[in-house]
């Protein structure tokens, strides 16, 4: 397919496919995440080969925790979106244990892009360059933030995203993506990354990503989908096509959660400030967290105990 056609491609996914989220105020986060997580609200990791690379974070982590080490959760935001707008996920997280780096990549409205306007067709290819520099960066963030200090494990590593940011999550697993410039195969495994979360993201997208690449998608893997998620075109509903990671990746530690009425923004309580809320959006953040906190202890803390439980509220392959 032409170079332009990818291009083509690669911008409908970003503000169709993958959902067009917009910047949102910090959203007030339950009692027991003020007391339970601290965060850095900005800090900046800077690659000074190159281009230069820029990719400011938001790192949380728990605020009162006997645990010597910390397993690590990177977070990947919808598109137009930011570090900033999944916060009642992201602290949850860190009070549960986690160190949590979120992650602004450049197609925000936060670093110039206009919402609703096409997406670079470069941004795929550099969201994944974004979480590689974090993972390779590991070692300054320990050193910069003074209560991360000796405890980070960094061979612990869960990649997790929403919609645009739940396919670079599905590519750190192991699904192999194309590179619309070049055509050439995108591989971003890693042994460090353990297990990945897709929330509302994609399945096959072709030329970009192809059915037949989800066959390496082997790390485990829990895909997350609403009943009236955002979907693309008349060959697939939003359900269909945001559960699909699950339905065609290899079997082995592959979990669904379905919420029910959910939409893309689980009830406008993240990323998005311009839809009404959903009398319900508590009630989905809530499930969507329980959920993924059982599945990062059982996956990055090995706690048995966690395992057994999402194995037995969960459908899984």
């Amino acid at each position: 397919m032409a170079t332009n056609n990818l291009r083509s491609l690669l911008v409908a996914a970003g503000i169709g496919l993958l959902g067009a989220c917009s910047h949102a105020p910090e959203r007030p986060a339950s009692s027991i995440l003020t007391i339970g997580a601290a965060f850095t609200p900005e800090f900046t990791i800077r690659d000074t080969a190159g281009a230069g690379r820029v990719v400011p974070l938001r790192i949380s982590f728990p605020a009162r925790s006997h645990a010597r080490t910390l397993p690590i959760v990177i977070f990947s935001h919808g598109a137009y979106s930011s570090k900033d707008d999944y916060t009642p996920i992201t602290d949850y997280w860190a009070a549960a244990g986690f160190l949590v780096i979120a992650a602004t990549h450049i197609d925000s409205t936060t670093r110039g892009q206009v919402r609703g306007m096409p997406t670079s067709p470069n941004a795929y290819t550099e969201r994944l360059a974004d979480v590689q520099l974090i993972i390779a960066r590991l070692d300054e963030i320990e050193a910069r933030v003074p209560a991360l200090r000796g405890r980070l494990a960094k061979d612990r590593i869960a990649v997790t995203g929403h919609s645009f940011g739940g396919l670079i999550a599905e590519n750190f697993g192991g699904l192999l993506g194309t590179n619309p410039a070049t055509h050439a195969s995108l591989d971003m495994r890693d042994a460090r990354v353990r297990a990945v979360i897709a929330f509302s993201g994609v399945g096959e997208l072709p030329p970009l990503v192809t059915r037949a690449q989800f066959s390496t998608l082997s790390k485990p893997m829990l895909v997350t989908v609403g009943s009236e998620d955002l979907g693309m075109g008349p060959s697939r509903s939003g359900y269909e096509l945001r559960r699909e990671p699950y339905d065609i990746a290899p079997p082995g530690d592959k979990y669904l959660l379905v919420l029910d009425g959910a939409d893309h923004y689980l009830g406008g309580m993240v990323c998005r400030d311009d839809i009404p809320r959903s009398p319900r959006g508590a009630e989905y953040v809530q499930t969507f967290n329980d959920a993924s906190t059982l599945f990062l202890r059982a996956y990055l803390q090995d706690d048995a105990t966690a395992l057994s439980t999402l194995s037995t509220k969960l459908p899984h392959r």
